[in-house]
């Protein structure tokens, strides 16, 4: 938010069927995690976001981070360890550019060994459903994510979404964590998490879901500045 730069990417999985037409995640992925098929399939995802990271620092100088959702049911598998440590040693890319995004119910001995290898943590949708201030705890965190709920009605005059926000972001940065906005669509929206010194912005304000190739015109082009 400061800066205007490009902080990095998030890798979001998206299925095209030629007889169902676009399939949301919301209604693949709990299937994949039902039957277990989340973890072959977040595996493929997570090489392949590393392969990606690792062929855009090599050939743009990328610096920034690359975060990957992880579900509890891959992340809690007993080899999730094991292929994280592989990709990363098969890639060669820096640690502390690829980011593991997580939701709540993750066993803190996994995150812990996770942050030892120096790979950062991301607590997706904070502020929502089982979240709570207790996770700020024990949950060796690197990111917090303040939910686009809050974001929606951040601009409204004597808006509770906007104190609650502000209380949150003043706690992350007293504490040293990075906050990310999701959500953020308006240049109004944006003029108060400049005001509240949210750290950095998610949102179509910035940037729009888009394929790996334009993710490259944007790195290959230096518009780094957003």
């Amino acid at each position: 938010v400061a800066s205007h730069r490009l902080r990095g990417f998030e890798a979001h999985v998206r299925w095209f069927d030629a007889d169902l037409g676009y399939v949301s995640p919301d209604k693949f992925i709990p299937l994949a995690e039902e039957t277990r098929v989340i973890i072959p399939l977040g595996r493929w995802i997570l090489g392949t976001s590393c392969r990606t990271l690792r062929d855009w620092q090599e050939r743009f100088g990328f610096s920034g981070i690359m975060s990957v959702n992880v579900s509890p049911v891959q992340i809690q598998n007993t080899g999730f360890i094991e292929e994280l440590k592989y990709q990363l040693e098969e890639t060669g890319i820096p640690p502390e550019t690829l980011e593991i995004e997580i939701t709540e119910g993750i066993l803190v001995k996994i995150l812990q060994e996770i942050r030892t290898l120096g790979v950062g943590i991301s607590l997706d949708d904070f502020g929502t459903g089982y979240s709570s201030l207790s996770y700020l705890q024990f949950l060796p965190l690197t990111t917090l994510k303040i939910d686009k709920s809050f974001i929606a009605n951040i601009t409204k005059d004597k808006s509770i979404e906007f104190d609650i926000t502000d209380a949150m972001v003043n706690l992350m940065n007293k504490l040293g964590l990075d906050t990310i906005a999701e959500g953020v669509e308006t240049d109004e929206q944006l003029k108060v998490i400049q005001r509240i010194n949210c750290k950095t912005i998610q949102g179509f304000l910035t940037g729009r879901p888009m394929p790996a190739i334009d993710c490259e015109r944007l790195i290959a082009s230096g518009a780094y500045v957003i």
